[in-house]
């Protein structure tokens, strides 16, 4: 596994530039912050506030999306939402009245409802190898909305549109007066970064790193893409949900069994925790579970769930959903994603391979991939055989 390798990663090297690919994972992953410039146009094909407008006005009832902060605290959603009756709603006039005010709207996993933003998302969750969410912020006045605070997985900020202040202050505040950022919005002093994010501007911000974010008297748009990480107690359940399938995993701890007993039920169990573990447990992990992320959902109706699976003709569009890891046998090949498991005739590696880096593929194009080697008929059936089992999509 090569996450650094050219061909995974070009999104990533447009997102970051003028920083490499290789000098962010060394230097500032997981590490420090970082903060670059970039073109104003960079992000301007991800959202605009045409496409925000949209996505409010068709989502009114999904309140729990909405939130409305103000100098570092939340306003009651019944200030801006009906809540009690049958379906609950947002009240738009309301909502604006609040922004006006001072609020900072902000609008929740926006990549589950806008294409561009789930792409980006999936492209995150590919490299990373976390699982991603993308929420997005719109401030006008210079009224900070959320309070001076730290979260718990990596921030990525993009700025689509409009100027915002972002201070960053290191993971301890101890020490720091927010007595006129509470009364006045102004940031205290002792910030390790205090920049103005503009169209175009990227800052990356280490999980645990004190943050705030303070608008300009201007509207102002951004997009805060948090990545959760797996971590060392994910590793640890792996390794118990491994120990799953051995006969000791149901039997009782001998607790009144002789010495001798309790200490053979020690070995065993020991042995059977650590069984078939390689030395690059991160590696082995990641290969075998596919990090802590699952698939997200698709659907490819009306053809998936009609006998033949798949539309006539070779112009429709094939993609994988996720991103399955493939152990090969002798006669057949074992396909891994979501924590789940199956088994395909060994010739499903052709058509994964050539579907691998999550790009559409026209049918045709994917017949052509594997001409010589698999008859279209072949093709139909393995491609059929993905989508059965939403491991793949398609689109006409």
């Amino acid at each position: 596994m090569n996450p650094r390798s050219d061909s995974k990663s070009a999104w990533l090297s447009t997102l970051l530039a003028p920083v490499s690919v290789d000098e962010f994972l060394s230097r500032y992953w997981l590490k420090e912050h970082l903060f670059c410039r970039g073109s104003a146009e960079r992000f301007s094909g991800l959202l605009s506030w045409t496409a925000l407008n949209e996505l409010l006005e068709h989502h009114w009832r999904e309140t729990y999306r909405f939130r409305l902060a103000c100098q570092g605290r939340d306003l009651d959603p019944a200030s801006y939402a009906d809540l009690d009756g049958f379906t609950p709603r947002i009240r738009a006039k309301d909502v604006t009245d609040h922004l006006r005010r001072g609020a900072t709207l902000s609008f929740d996993a926006i990549d589950e409802l806008h294409e561009p933003l789930t792409r980006l998302a999936e492209s995150f969750e590919a490299f990373f190898r976390g699982g991603t969410k993308i929420n997005i912020y719109a401030g006008w006045r210079a009224l900070h909305g959320l309070d001076l605070h730290r979260d718990n997985q990596e921030i990525f900020i993009l700025q689509l549109d409009g100027p915002k202040r972002w201070l960053l202050y290191g993971c301890s505040v101890d020490g720091v007066d927010r007595n006129d950022l509470r009364s006045h919005s102004v940031p205290p002093p002792g910030a390790v970064l205090d920049q103005i994010l503009r169209p175009g501007d990227l800052l990356y911000i280490p999980r645990g790193c004190y943050h705030v974010a303070v608008p300009m008297n201007e509207p102002a748009l951004h997009l805060t893409l948090g990545v959760k990480n797996p971590r060392g107690m994910d590793l640890v359940l792996w390794m118990v949900d491994r120990l799953r399938t051995s006969d000791i995993a149901d039997r009782d701890l001998p607790y009144l069994a002789e010495p001798a007993e309790r200490l053979r039920y020690s070995e065993t169990l020991r042995n059977e925790l650590l069984r078939d573990l390689d030395p690059d447990l991160v590696e082995q992990y990641f290969c075998e579970t596919r990090s802590n992320l699952k698939p997200r959902p698709s659907f490819s109706l009306p053809w998936s769930a009609t006998p033949e699976l798949l539309p006539p003709g070779r112009d429709f569009l094939v993609r994988l959903s996720g991103h399955p890891q493939l152990v090969m046998d002798s006669d057949s090949v074992e396909v891994r994603c979501g924590g789940r498991r199956w088994r395909f005739p060994r010739s499903m590696q052709w058509i994964i391979e050539q579907l691998d880096d999550g790009a559409p593929l026209s049918i045709g194009r994917l017949m052509q991939g594997v001409a010589g080697r698999l008859d279209e008929a072949t093709v139909r059936l393995l491609v059929g055989m993905l989508v059965k089992h939403d491991l793949a999509a398609i689109d006409v």
